[in-house]
């Protein structure tokens, strides 16, 4: 898909959606101060702003404040925009603009949080969608250990899950989104 000029009227830039989130605002203050670009990344995003002008990939993000996977990873992806100058983050709420969020679905279904990024002439990149695969990984696999109780206890689990989830993403998955962000990155722009 090409990026639709359009959305440059409708979007939030995230300290705009913050002001409207509902939920989870502190925890995604936080970690947006708390995340670093190891030095490699750094370098990469640096020389890839030294070719390109200001705002030149723009980065479509659809989110909810109430998702877990959305209160970790956009943060990251705000404070990438925050510190190379030739990313424009334009950020949308799912539940109110399903128009864009029918445009990403992932198997039919809208999941999120949706990073889609755009290279200087509108053309998508690529996309980085819900969790870094080494996220997914650990929920499926600390979850299927609870495949076998009722929905009850199986939701009960889901938080403690979740829990050592967001832990892990302060200790590595942060590095590991980062990094997927770079390849696809990397998919246009070669380092």
């Amino acid at each position: 898909m090409r990026f639709d000029g359009e959305w440059l009227d409708r979007a939030d830039s995230f300290e705009g959606y913050l002001t409207k989130a509902d939920m989870n605002v502190p925890t995604m203050k936080q970690n947006f101060e708390e995340i670093t670009v190891k030095e490699e990344d750094h370098v990469y995003f640096t020389g890839l702003c030294s070719k390109l002008p200001a705002g030149a990939i723009k980065i479509l993000a659809i989110s909810e404040s109430w998702c877990g996977d959305c209160v970790e990873n956009l943060p990251i992806v705000a404070k990438l925009a925050s510190l190379y100058p030739c990313f424009h983050l334009l950020v949308f709420s799912r539940d109110d603009n399903l128009d864009i969020m029918d445009r990403y679905l992932t198997s039919g279904r809208r999941t999120i949080p949706v990073f889609v990024f755009f290279d200087e002439t509108g053309t998508e990149i690529g996309r980085f969608v819900e969790r870094p695969k080494g996220a997914s990984e650990f929920l499926n696999q600390e979850m299927s250990k609870y495949a076998h109780l009722p929905e009850a206890e199986r939701k009960r689990a889901s938080y403690g899950v979740r829990t050592q989830l967001r832990k892990l993403y302060k200790s590595r998955f942060r590095e590991e989104t980062i990094r997927e962000i770079r390849r696809i990155l990397e998919n246009r722009y070669e380092p």
